[in-house]
């Protein structure tokens, strides 16, 4: 009896080994899944109008006529690059035209020193669709559209020609791919002064827009994100007009993932909108109605203030980018007798910069508090 059992303890032990080997081999056969690969995120900044008024102008000028803007930047330049990306409306022509002075107000125009401050400050794309994109003419805008590409600008909103236009304007950052739609509502009237090329492919207006079709053809192009920079609105307004806002869901709708607003030189709210696509499907897009202005001599109670606003775009589970980390840096233009400066005003809260007069130090702080009056009290307000 127990020579039995001696004989079935072994004979359990034999298949118990030999089931634990087949398991073993099923187990190295398995095929090995590849590793997560990690969601990617890129970090933007936005900034308002890049304007050049006549007191900008004249503190520019070198004692041997050249011009430098460098001072006019230095104080916000580390704020400007504190990014992967950059991105900034050009509020003027580059280059002179003709016998024709450089001049602010209502024309403006600017040397390319301009652009050389700007670059070196740390912005990386322009967007030129504006209503002083014409200040001289179609052919100013071309030689600005020469001078941007000259400093190793991105840009969009300004053709040289109908392929210019017809070319989706897609971006590399990071890795990720940004496509760019750029539109101004109206040049001024400038364009009736110009070559009829410039209604036929020279600046992109609102009003031939064909948003969805615009942002198809930049996925069709490989565009992972879709930001939109829309001129529009009415001037020296804090809030967006109801064509603004029914505009914006339309973009959304239409498949653009956030809109840089720019136009009325003053700061609008900044919000997350929400809007159905023509699938059904809700889409949610952050939308910066106003950017305000970043630097100029404009003298109008809230023209002095602007945003740079700070967004990552982070890639989801699900496929497609979403904003995320909205947050902003109040600007204030520095205008005094010798200088003006676009400067970070959280910085300054405690203490005005050296230099700063106690009431020029008092409209700092009270327009720092206006801005956070603005903005969705969830989005945070930053130094640099």
């Amino acid at each position: 009896m127990l020579k039995r059992a001696v004989i079935w303890a072994l004979a359990l032990g034999v298949l118990l080994a030999a089931l634990a080997g087949a398991a073993a081999e099923a187990f190295d056969a398995a095929p090995t899944l590849p590793p997560a690969q990690p969601l990617r995120t890129v970090r933007l900044r936005a900034a308002g109008d890049l304007m050049v008024h006549r007191r900008q102008l004249e503190l520019a000028r070198q004692p041997d006529g050249s011009y430098d803007f460098h001072p006019q930047y230095a104080m916000i330049a580390g704020a400007l690059a504190n990014a992967d990306y950059t991105i900034a409306n050009l509020e003027t022509t580059i280059g002179k035209y003709g016998n024709m002075d450089y001049s602010g107000f209502p024309l403006f125009n600017t040397p390319e020193a301009l652009l050389e401050a700007v670059r070196d400050a740390g912005v990386d794309f322009l967007t030129l669709a504006n209503n002083h994109m014409l200040d001289r003419y179609f052919e100013g805008m071309v030689a600005t559209v020469d001078n941007v590409e000259h400093f190793g600008f991105d840009h969009g909103g300004a053709n040289r020609t109908e392929a210019e236009r017809d070319a989706p304007v897609v971006v590399d950052v990071n890795g990720v791919r940004i496509g760019m739609l750029c539109y101004t509502q109206m040049t001024n009237g400038m364009e009736a002064y110009c070559s009829s090329d410039v209604k036929a492919y020279g600046v992109n207006y609102l009003r031939k827009a064909d948003f969805a079709a615009d942002v198809q053809k930049l996925r069709d192009a490989g565009a992972e994100v879709v930001i939109a920079m829309p001129h529009w609105g009415e001037e020296y307004r804090r809030q967006p007009e109801a064509n603004t806002v029914s505009l914006a869901k339309i973009m959304i709708a239409a498949g653009v993932d956030v809109i840089l607003g720019s136009h009325p030189h003053m700061v609008q709210p900044v919000r997350f909108v929400e809007a159905q696509g023509p699938d059904g499907r809700t889409r949610r897009g952050l939308v910066a109605y106003s950017l305000g202005n970043f630097i100029s001599n404009m003298t109008v109670r809230y023209t002095d203030s602007g945003l740079l606003l700070d967004f990552t775009l982070r890639e989801r589970q699900d496929g497609g980018f979403e904003a995320v980390d909205v947050r902003f840096v109040p600007i204030f233009c520095w205008r005094s007798k010798d200088a003006i400066r676009a400067v970070a005003s959280c910085n300054y809260l405690e203490a005005p910069p050296e230099g700063m007069d106690k009431n020029t130090w008092a409209r700092l702080k009270e327009s720092c508090r206006e801005l956070r009056a603005l903005i969705d009290p969830q989005i945070e307000m930053i130094g640099e």
